[in-house]
């Protein structure tokens, strides 16, 4: 249904979330208090530890869902 040729694995998942989730406009500290986060740092370098060409992809078919 996705298309998505990859595994898709719960790393992968929780970016494209808090991807979603920051394209949204949701506060950073929601989306760090979602994801489990004790420190904002955590959240913003997570957010950031992906290469933007791998989460696209995912982030593409995941809205398609």
């Amino acid at each position: 249904k996705c298309q998505i040729q990859q595994t898709l694995t719960a790393y992968v998942a929780r970016h494209s979330f808090a991807t979603q989730a920051m394209l949204q406009e949701v506060p950073l500290q929601a989306i760090s208090e979602m994801l489990g986060h004790t420190s904002l740092n955590t959240t913003q370098v997570y957010l950031k530890s992906l290469p933007s060409t791998v989460l696209d992809g995912y982030n593409e078919r995941i809205v398609m869902i």
